[in-house]
């Protein structure tokens, strides 16, 4: 085991404060602790939200956003890379996580090898705005994608989207994991049975098809409830408005932004937990439920399939489908041997998902010491 002050420091970037949750918070938190045996983790925060203490606030201005901000990129670039440039002085790798244009000045830093070497982490929103812009643009994303030692992808699939911004980019599929000492607390959060959806509130999770499935769900057991869980996003409004015309205002929760240990909580009383997404990169929220041994139900899309088999681990549905959902919901419910031996077979294997094992890959792709 290497000892505290000779470990090498290894950078992450992100463009948000970091605090535990899900998603990529997840991801760089279940990194960082995976390597203290040894690297130093150092966190800095690249937006424009002050960030928690012990971790660094550096503001980057993006290139993308008019005259203005394309002013005041051009006029902060050198004190920025001189900056930067003290910041990852010596570490050993340098691993943004959210590909965004701000992070121009780090790739030239590192096309001008005064950077260590560049991890670039994609989980798909940054993807999915690379992919749908042109131009200029278009042509920077795929300039910084093809200046990284590796761009790690969660899933296969997520990694053929990258593919398609940059061909000449060196990528490898890293899958999510799931931290083994997860706290799912005993107390339930409500008395009442529910099913359960935890997804940001944005028009990719589909939780438009979700609130028509349960409508046909609810039909069949009309005690059962739906609560759903989410940081906040566009979609929010038209999720409330959506609850109201279908009259499931008394049986649907909507809470959001709500802290990781008591999502945890209801992962584990949750007679399912439902992902009817569009579009998944990964989908930790599985794995999650996985070792609270909550049966799930989720749709065939992006990395799902790469991790969860249909019938043995859980129920998978295809997308834009509230009528199979609904069948798939209600077999889970019904069934309780199927159910139960499923619940099994995807808690087994869920344990092999660890952290330490997805950042010894990042390790071994990136060549890292």
């Amino acid at each position: 085991m290497v000892s505290g002050p000779a470990r090498a420091r290894y950078i992450f970037l992100v463009p948000w404060p970091l605090r535990p949750g899900t998603g990529v918070n997840a991801v760089v938190l279940g990194l960082a602790t995976a390597m203290r045996d040894r690297y130093e983790p150092v966190f800095v925060v690249t937006g424009w939200d002050a960030p928690p203490p012990g971790q660094i606030w550096v503001k980057l201005p993006s290139p993308a956003g008019g005259l203005r901000s394309n002013l005041g990129f051009v006029a902060r670039l050198v004190p920025n890379l001189l900056l930067l440039r003290k910041i990852v002085r010596e570490a050993v790798a340098v691993n943004p996580h959210f590909i965004c244009l701000e992070l121009l000045p780090l790739v030239l830093l590192r096309r001008l090898r005064l950077c260590p070497k560049l991890v670039l982490s994609v989980h798909g929103a940054d993807v999915a705005e690379a992919l749908t812009t042109s131009g200029w643009r278009r042509a920077m994303f795929e300039w910084m994608l093809s200046s990284a030692d590796l761009v790690v992808a969660c899933s296969h699939a997520l990694a053929a989207q990258v593919r398609r911004v940059s061909t000449r980019a060196r990528i490898a599929a890293v899958w999510n994991a799931v931290g083994a000492d997860a706290d799912f607390a005993p107390t339930r959060p409500l008395d009442a049975r529910y099913v359960l959806s935890v997804a940001h509130f944005v028009p990719k999770k589909a939780h438009d098809v979700l609130l028509r499935a349960f409508k046909i769900v609810e039909r069949e057991r009309p005690n059962l409830r739906l609560a759903l869980i989410g940081g906040d996003g566009p979609g929010r409004q038209t999720v409330i408005s959506l609850i109201e015309s279908l009259a499931l205002r008394s049986k649907v929760d909507v809470m959001v932004d709500v802290p990781h240990p008591e999502t945890l909580r209801w992962i584990c009383h949750a007679e399912c937990l439902i992902l009817p997404s569009r579009d998944e990169p990964f989908g930790i929220v599985l794995l999650e439920a996985a070792m609270a041994r909550t049966p799930v139900v989720a749709t065939r899309v992006g990395g799902i399939p790469e991790f969860l088999r249909d019938k043995i681990h859980g129920l998978l549905c295809d997308p834009d489908r509230p009528e199979e959902i609904a069948r798939a919901v209600l077999t889970t419910l019904s069934d309780r041997a199927g159910t139960e031996a499923r619940v099994r077979a995807f808690q087994d294997h869920a344990k092999a998902f660890t952290w330490e094992r997805a950042f010894a890959r990042y390790r071994a792709k990136a060549n890292l010491v």
